[in-house]
C-alpha cells in the first residue's frame, strides 16, 4: 500500500471520507481533550509563517526541534493546520481554542488562567472514572463502588482514564514514595481484529506507552506484533511495554500526580523513528508547559491532551489509532496499596476499543525494592 500525501490524510478528515471519517469522529466526540493538539497546530503555523511566538508557543516549537522534527517538518504540519476548514475547526477543538490562527497569541499566563477549567472538563467527560481513594483507606468504600464505563461509551470514545488520586483537601505528599517501583504491560489479547484487515486476517498492532510525573517524561514504544488474529494473545518481552521505569527498571515515583498513556495503533505506512520522535516531542512539549505554568494538580489532562497530538502526528504517518487509555495516580497511593518490597497490585485488564477493533491489555503494578 502506498502512503496517502498528508494532504489527502487532511482532505478525507475534513470531508469525513474513508479512513478519514473515523478519525473525525473521534477527533470530535473527544474535542475538549483537543486544547493542547490546538496550540500544537497553531504554533506550527505561526512558525511557518515567520510569527512571534508566545512563551509557550516557543516551548512548543522547541519541544519538537529538540526531538528530532525539523524546521522543514514543523512548518509542513503548520501549514496544513491552517488548511483545517472553520467548521472542522469548531467540530474538533473547544471553542476557545478553535478560534486561534495565526494573528492570535496564546501564552503561559493563558494556560495558567485556562488551566483549572481545562481539569474540570478532563475530570467530568463521561468516559472518566474518578475513585475516592479516601473513602477506600477509611473503608468507606472499595473499588467495586467505582464500576467500569460501559462499553458502549468505551467505543464511541475509543477511549478511557482513570484517576487515583488523593482529593484535593488530603494533605499533599511533600516527598517521593519510598522504594521503587515498576509499571508494566505484560500481555494483551485481540479480542476483535480491526475490520479492514478482514480478507488478509492480519492485524499489526503495536502500543504507545508514555508516562509523565515530576516533570520528566517517559516514552517508549512496542514492537509491531504482526499477523495478530482474533482470539489470539501475545506477551511483551522483558523490557517491552514499560509504562513507568524507563527500559522496564524499577524506578522510584516522584511526589504528587503521574500520569501514563497507553495508545493502540494498527501499523500501516508510520516509520518507527517517526513514530518515536513524534510521541517524544508531544510528552517533552507537554512537560515544557507543566514545567512553565506551575499549576499542581493538572498532569492528567495534560496528559490526555498529549494523546490527541500523538494521534493526529501519527495519523498523518498514516498509521491508525484504535483507542487510548490514560492512568492519573500519585505516590501516595501506591505506597498504602503496596507498602512493601515484593508486593504486587492484581493485574488489572484495561479494554481498548473503537467499535470495530477490540483488545484487553494485561497491566502489572509491582513494589520491587
Amino acid at each position: 500500500m502506498v502512503a496517502r500525501p498528508p494532504e489527502r490524510i487532511l482532505e478525507q478528515v475534513a470531508k469525513k471520507q474513508g479512513k478519514g471519517a473515523e478519525t473525525r469522529r473521534k477527533l470530535a466526540v473527544n474535542k475538549e481533550n483537543n486544547w493542547l493538539l490546538a496550540i500544537t497546530l497553531n504554533s506550527f503555523s505561526k512558525f511557518a509563517e515567520n510569527q512571534k511566538l508566545s512563551d509557550l508557543e516557543t516551548v512548543v516549537v522547541q519541544a519538537f526541534q529538540r526531538n528530532g522534527f525539523s524546521d522543514e517538518e514543523i512548518k509542513k504540519h503548520g501549514e496544513l493546520g491552517e488548511q483545517i476548514p472553520q467548521d472542522m475547526r469548531n467540530a474538533i477543538f473547544p471553542e476557545k481554542f478553535a478560534r486561534l490562527d495565526v494573528k492570535s497569541s496564546y501564552s503561559m499566563n493563558d494556560m495558567r488562567r485556562d488551566a483549572e477549567g481545562i481539569v474540570r472538563t478532563f475530570r467530568a467527560r463521561p468516559n472518566v472514572t474518578n475513585v475516592d481513594v479516601s473513602a477506600i483507606h477509611a473503608k468507606r468504600a472499595t473499588l467495586r463502588d467505582f464500576p467500569r464505563i460501559k462499553n458502549s461509551v468505551l467505543r464511541e470514545h475509543a477511549s478511557e482514564a482513570l484517576v487515583v488520586v488523593e482529593p484535593d483537601a488530603a494533605p499533599a505528599p511533600r516527598a517521593a514514595a519510598a522504594g521503587q517501583y515498576t509499571i508494566k504491560a505484560t500481555r494483551f489479547k485481540c479480542i476483535e481484529r480491526a475490520g479492514d484487515s478482514i480478507f488478509n486476517r492480519s492485524n499489526e498492532a503495536y502500543w504507545i506507552f508514555g508516562s509523565l510525573g515530576g516533570g520528566t517524561p517517559v516514552t517508549t514504544r512496542s514492537p509491531i506484533f504482526e499477523g495478530v488474529d482474533s482470539g489470539e494473545s501475545r506477551t511483551f518481552s522483558a523490557t517491552a511495554g514499560c509504562i513507568w521505569g524507563q527500559n522496564c527498571v524499577a524506578q522510584a515515583l516522584p511526589e504528587g500526580e503521574v500520569a501514563s498513556l497507553v495508545q493502540l495503533w494498527e501499523h500501516d505506512e508510520g516509520k518507527p523513528d517517526q513514530i518515536k520522535a513524534g510521541v517524544a516531542a508531544a510528552f517533552a512539549a507537554a512537560a515544557g508547559i507543566l514545567a512553565a505554568t506551575g499549576v499542581a494538580a493538572w498532569v492528567g489532562a495534560v496528559v490526555v491532551g498529549v494523546g490527541a497530538v500523538v494521534q493526529w502526528l501519527l495519523g498523518f504517518l498514516d498509521d491508525d489509532h484504535i483507542a487510548d487509555q490514560t492512568f492519573v495516580f500519585s505516590s501516595a497511593v501506591l505506597q498504602k496499596q503496596i507498602p512493601n518490597a515484593g508486593q504486587a497490585l492484581p493485574p488489572v485488564v484495561r479494554k481498548f476499543t473503537d467499535g470495530d477493533a477490540d483488545y484487553d491489555l494485561t497491566i502489572q503494578v509491582t513494589h520491587v525494592s
